[in-house]
């Protein structure tokens, strides 16, 4: 999960990276969290993308550019990256709905106020709306069931589309899928979707559309552990939600 931070004080934004890697470590352990931080809001829109963060934290008191301001720079560009205000008054709560503000914090803030601000943005539902890019081509992780490579190309085996098929090397897609915890490599040139594995038997996973990929049987010990433990978390995550 990739997310910002937009405070002039140094002081809050650490504050607030360390909130979030409490947060993370006890409700998503296995979820990879990126953190960039910015000194001002000017300094944050100089580099925005579109779909560029998942979740963004923004103070409303800033020297030059107030929070309010640079959220609605954001919203004209970005219509679904969940904004937090985090702000030393309730003045601007009205106008952080304005912006369609996921949450509202109010310094100073304990890690109980935080954590409950978090809860509440259901990320869950957030993870389950990712996706990739490949060749100014979005899909959808979910969509994914499992991906091989072929020679020079890359299959891409999916839900609704069949299977698409992609002249990049393995290690591009590699790289995009293997730091979401759903995905796991099966052998060298294969990994597969967790979150449509049915079941596990000896020599392979078994989807829930039918398909059998295997995987290698020696290191089966080892994939076996990260599966069953892929499972556990997910279910653990469910209960805390």
């Amino acid at each position: 999960m990739k997310i910002a931070i937009i405070d002039d004080l140094i002081e809050c934004r650490k504050d607030i990276e360390s909130c979030l890697h409490k947060f993370f470590k006890k409700h998503y352990v296995d979820e990879n969290i990126y953190i960039e931080e910015y000194s001002s809001g000017e300094n944050f829109l100089c580099s925005f993308q579109k779909s560029a963060y998942d979740l963004i934290f923004i103070d409303q008191y800033m020297q030059e550019l107030s929070g309010i301001e640079t959220a609605r720079q954001i919203r004209e560009f970005d219509k679904l990256v969940i904004l937090v205000f985090i702000t030393t008054s309730r003045d601007y709560a009205i106008d952080s709905y304005q912006v369609r503000a996921g949450g509202y914090l109010l310094k100073p803030f304990s890690y109980d106020d935080f954590e409950q601000t978090l809860l509440l943005l259901d990320l869950a539902k957030l993870r389950n709306a990712r996706f990739i890019c490949l060749q100014n081509e979005k899909m959808l992780l979910r969509e994914i069931l499992w991906c091989d490579v072929d020679g020079h190309y890359i299959h891409i085996h999916t839900q609704q589309r069949g299977t698409l098929r992609y002249r990049i090397p393995f290690a591009t897609i590699s790289d995009m899928l293997l730091e979401y915890p759903q995905f796991l490599t099966c052998y060298k040139g294969c990994i597969v979707n967790l979150d449509n594995v049915d079941y596990l038997d000896e020599l392979a996973f078994v989807l829930m559309s039918g398909d059998r990929i295997l995987f290698s049987i020696r290191d089966r010990k080892k994939i076996e552990n990260c599966y069953h433990t892929y499972l556990f978390q997910k279910a653990r995550e469910e209960d805390l939600l």
